[in-house]
């Protein structure tokens, strides 16, 4: 059992620097504004994590883990056909930006900052790999598998990085677009 101080101090910490990313780029939020918003002091936030974008990309992480888990589970199931799940996790996804909108508007636009570009890249790129290995016959993919997961998971980054940035952000409508950008052979 994980210790009750460790669960309020991580809960601190999340709602800290959403709270601060929100209004603020991660690059310019110090460990002082961090530990400032959060009532905690800063040994206890190097005990946790080295810097405002670490904690940030562990916080968006946790929530785009919990879509990956829901979608394997859904796929592992069988109980629904596959281009519902993936509608599914695409929304879910859609969700995920909506929910944390300011805090992607500024973090995707800051060019002195990858970490949540890379965050996004990676959980896609990794939810497509195994997507690709357990669920798509090998002879349609169209080349190696890790390449295509790659230009499926960057490639939604880009698509969101653009939709984010703009004043017409709709989440139903960027989940139709980004259903429709994938390959006929993905379900």
């Amino acid at each position: 059992m994980v210790d009750a101080r460790i669960l309020n101090t991580e809960a601190a910490l999340s709602s800290a620097i959403i709270s601060l990313a929100s209004a603020t780029p991660v690059s310019r939020i110090t460990v002082s504004d961090v530990t400032r918003e959060a009532a905690i002091n800063r040994a206890t936030f190097y005990s946790h994590f080295a810097s405002p974008s670490e904690l940030l990309a562990s916080v968006l992480t946790a929530d785009l883990k919990r879509i990956q888990v829901l979608d394997h589970e859904a796929r592992a199931s069988g109980e629904e056909p596959a281009p519902i799940v993936t509608r599914r996790a695409i929304e879910n996804s859609a969700n995920h930006i909506d929910r944390y909108l300011s805090v992607y508007r500024l973090a995707l636009s800051d060019s002195t900052d990858g970490t949540i570009h890379h965050v996004l890249g990676t959980e896609f790129m990794q939810s497509s790999l195994e997507h690709i290995l357990n669920s798509v016959p090998p002879e349609k993919v169209p080349g190696d598998p890790r390449l295509v997961a790659a230009f499926v998971g960057y490639g939604l980054v880009g698509a969101i990085e653009f939709a984010v940035a703009s004043d017409e952000w709709d989440k139903d409508r960027v989940a139709d677009v980004l259903m429709a950008m994938l390959p006929s052979w993905w379900d």
